[in-house]
């Protein structure tokens, strides 16, 4: 491939589209994870008994 027949506008909008893509999912999971932790909060401090708590958490 020579890079006279390469369309830079076209790598340049594919790395654009990549990279929100990238940020995208960075946000998604993070905003996923704060959401978790929030969850086990609020079920830790409802639960009617002492060992009434979601699994994993101590």
């Amino acid at each position: 491939m020579e890079l006279q027949t390469i369309d830079w506008g076209a790598v340049a909008l594919g790395i654009g589209v990549a990279a929100g893509l990238l940020w995208g999912l960075v946000f998604f999971l993070r905003q996923n994870r704060r959401d978790l932790e929030s969850l086990n909060r609020t079920l830790l401090e409802e639960s009617d008994e002492p060992g009434d708590s979601p699994p994993g958490s101590t």
